[in-house]
């Protein structure tokens, strides 16, 4: 990706919670705190390959397919795609130290093609991807239905989509990130907008993690 457009792009200005993921001291300890992530938010035992275990049946990646993992930070969702079967995945995050370890975890994988920009303006053609996943950084999206409306127009018909998030609930806690820049969407708030942005959706929900997939069903 070049600098140009990553460079119009930083218009919008970033949260501290982005700021923060720009640091490449965050960047290099990211998957240390990614594996306990789930457990922390949903507050049962909930390791990784549990998780990966709901992606790729949700999205069915197969030889061929071709993927974007939209805010990839270190590239978790990317490379387990692509040992799932996927042709080539996508790895976007507009954080440099982020990609930077994402490229070194990722070697060796064949089909992992890093980009440098926003989740809101998607440098790739419409209608040229069979998924789209989001780990967790659905919550730093400061225009969320931008980001449906791109993801919808970057699939192709039948594309999956899948999201994980933490959804709102009554933890003081969510009152202080708020204040980073996170958001905390209902589950039935994220629903409507992805529904209203063209989506067939199935959803369900883990505690404090929500898992939410949807499918592109025509073009507009």
């Amino acid at each position: 990706m070049s600098e140009s457009y990553l460079d119009q792009q930083q218009q919008v200005p970033n949260s501290l919670a982005v700021q923060t993921n720009l640091v490449p001291i965050v960047a290099t300890g990211y998957e240390i705190w990614r594996k306990r992530a789930l457990t922390l938010l949903s507050g049962r035992p909930f390791p990784l390959h549990e998780e990966f275990a709901l992606l790729l049946k949700a999205v069915q990646p197969v030889a061929g397919s071709q993927f974007l993992d939209l805010g990839t930070s270190t590239g978790l969702y990317a490379r387990a795609l692509l040992e799932a079967g996927a042709a080539q995945v996508y790895a976007l995050d507009l954080s440099r130290p982020m990609l930077k370890v994402a490229l070194q975890k990722a070697r060796g994988y064949a089909g992992f093609v890093p980009l440098l920009a926003r989740a809101e303006a998607i440098p790739l053609p419409q209608a040229s991807l069979d998924g789209v996943v989001v780990g967790g950084s659905w919550n730093e999206f400061p225009n969320p239905q931008a980001v449906a409306a791109e993801v919808y127009r970057v699939l192709k018909p039948g594309g999956r989509l899948w999201i994980m998030f933490s959804h709102r609930s009554n933890s003081p806690l969510q009152r202080v990130l708020e204040w980073t820049g996170l958001r905390f969407p209902a589950l039935p708030e994220l629903m409507n907008l992805l529904s209203s942005s063209g989506f067939n959706l199935d959803g369900w929900r883990e505690r404090s993690a929500g898992f939410v997939t949807g499918t592109k069903v025509t073009l507009r």
